[in-house]
């Protein structure tokens, strides 16, 4: 008996072997017809539901950071924390983080590393500055770090 499958979720299968498949191999090794072998599915559904290589990879890259609440963290445990944070999220399941797929393929596509600096000024300083206060010098000094090391 073949099991019948729905829109929802051929879209979350080609989803999940694509955020494997990106993160792994990054965004220039990766390829349709990889990430459709892996989904199971002929490489037009790939082209079907997300249009391009690139379409597909911007889909595979929402992200949450999911930051812990950092108005509860002391000043000084600030950066230890950020980076327990961010090194559990490296260590974590590749298949079920954009983080993953973003970071490792950065380094190769000048489109992740863009992507990774919005995520990073969109989520991290604001997250800093409304720990510290929004005027406070050391929000100032954290958002100019964060955007430093996302650069």
């Amino acid at each position: 008996m073949t099991v019948r499958r729905t829109s929802d979720h051929t879209r979350a299968a080609i989803l999940r072997a694509a955020r494997e498949r990106f993160a792994v191999q990054g965004y220039e090794r990766t390829t349709i017809r990889a990430i459709a072998a892996d989904a199971e599915i002929d490489p037009s559904m790939v082209m079907r539901y997300f249009g391009s290589k690139e379409l597909l990879f911007d889909a595979s890259l929402a992200i949450d950071l999911r930051l812990p609440d950092l108005g509860a963290v002391p000043a000084a445990d600030l950066p230890e924390t950020l980076v327990r944070h961010f090194v559990a999220r490296w260590e974590g399941d590749p298949a079920d983080d954009a983080l993953l797929v973003l970071l490792r393929s950065a380094v190769t596509n000048e489109q992740a590393a863009a992507r990774m600096r919005e995520v990073f000024a969109a989520q991290v300083a604001p997250a800093l500055a409304a720990a510290h206060g929004p005027g406070g010098r050391r929000a100032r000094t954290h958002a100019s770090l964060t955007a430093l090391i996302s650069s």
